[in-house]
């Protein structure tokens, strides 16, 4: 089947962020380094510790990227994660009861959001769970998705059929 929307998790916002962070331990590298000079080689081996970290956390994101894909077909909304044996999870779109939009503080800034949806049978509190989508992708990806629900109708688990014009 063919994806209407194949969406990406924006990890920009958050790789700029780490960076920042990145040039903040240098710069207070140097400074404590400079301040207490007996100290210097402790100050690098716990900057150069902490710059190790920040990396791989740049890592993390640029694999969350490459490695997580959200489709959405007209009949299903699929979650593939993983490099060797990605995991996949699978939902049918005439399943979906609830669809929720959560915009945090950073996702305002940046222009992303994460998106919920929830079926009947969830046995968490959403069965998937879209993380740090562009908002632009996101708005069209629901509006199909809502459109998806109100063509099956309220209350109805399947798709509505349209009545046979010839029999009576």
């Amino acid at each position: 089947m063919e994806a209407v929307f194949t969406l990406k998790p924006k990890v920009e916002p958050f790789i700029m962020m780490i960076a920042a962070v990145a040039v903040v331990v240098i710069i207070a590298i140097i400074g404590l380094a400079a301040l207490y000079p007996d100290y210097a080689y402790y100050v690098f081996i716990a900057g150069v510790g902490v710059l190790l970290l920040l990396g791989l956390l740049i890592m993390q994101q640029f694999y969350r990227k490459w490695y997580t894909t959200y489709e959405i077909t007209e009949n299903d909304v699929i979650w593939r994660f993983g490099v060797v044996a990605p995991d996949e999870q699978l939902v049918p779109v005439d399943e979906i009861t609830n669809i929720k939009v959560d915009r945090s503080f950073l996702g305002i800034i940046f222009g992303f959001a994460d998106l919920y949806l929830d079926t009947a049978s969830a046995k968490m509190d959403y069965e998937v769970c879209m993380k740090d989508i562009d908002s632009g992708q996101l708005n069209k990806a629901v509006e199909f998705l809502r459109s998806m629900m109100k063509e099956r109708g309220p209350g109805s688990r399947f798709r509505r059929r349209e009545p046979d014009s010839g029999t009576q």
